[in-house]
């Protein structure tokens, strides 16, 4: 598996340890260092006309947002896990990928046929859920130990652009099945309201901090983590 932008089999290992390994604060314990890079709510992409934020409990990963180029790039993961643990609480350790890019002169939409072709895998579910094509795949999503092969990936059409999404989890999680898919849906629609409620011409301002707080009695978080196309 190859992520984008540099992250690499290695790369992924070292999210998917934050993101397996358990985060409960023990008694007297004292927090690790913060982090130079705080998870973020939400991202601007496409010179501002596409706004991502992750689902409640999701942030943006700052380190590896890539903006200004042909395709920009968000990861979203665990706000726990990106910020050891100084905000949000437990979600579930998935990771999702929001790519970026040119719609085309023809405006076409990847088929899960496609997407399954493309892959080299077998093609274990598809839907389409309000225009977000959906393909599940039986391969492609694992690398380091512990990370399911099976994986979603998405596609849809926004203001011209072609977002492509991707979903990963660890193995045995209900989230390389039918809940995968059905998370990709609520992030789908997250972008379009927020992108949709502010427009092309507006600025693009700079990428707001993540507020999400702790919850009393929950369970401390984690991330997991790698990327698509």
């Amino acid at each position: 598996m190859r992520v984008r932008n540099g992250l690499t089999k290695a790369g992924v290992a070292a999210v998917l340890a934050l993101g397996l390994a358990g985060c409960l604060p023990l008694p007297g314990a004292q927090s690790g260092a913060k982090s130079d890079a705080a998870p973020i709510a939400e991202a601007k992409l496409a010179s501002g006309a596409i706004t991502v934020s992750g689902p409640e409990g999701y942030c943006i990963d700052p380190k590896t947002l890539d903006t200004g180029g042909s395709r920009d790039f968000a990861l979203i993961a665990s706000c726990m896990s990106l910020s050891d643990g100084e905000v949000g609480y437990f979600v579930e350790p998935v990771l999702i990928t929001v790519t970026v890019g040119p719609a085309g002169p023809d405006a076409a939409l990847p088929s899960a046929q496609g997407f399954a072709a493309a892959a080299g895998a077998e093609l274990l579910d598809e839907g389409d859920e309000r225009g977000l094509i959906l393909a599940n795949l039986s391969s492609g999503g694992d690398g380091p130990e512990g990370v399911a092969a099976r994986h979603w990936r998405g596609a849809f059409l926004l203001k011209n652009r072609l977002v492509l999404l991707a979903l990963y989890a660890p193995e045995g999680s209900d989230y390389v099945g039918a809940r995968g898919g059905r998370m990709l849906g609520r992030v789908r629609d997250q972008i379009v309201v927020l992108s949709s409620a502010r427009g092309d011409s507006a600025p693009a301002p700079e990428a707001s901090p993540a507020t999400a707080e702790k919850k009393p009695g929950g369970l401390f978080g984690r991330l997991f983590n790698p990327k698509d196309l």
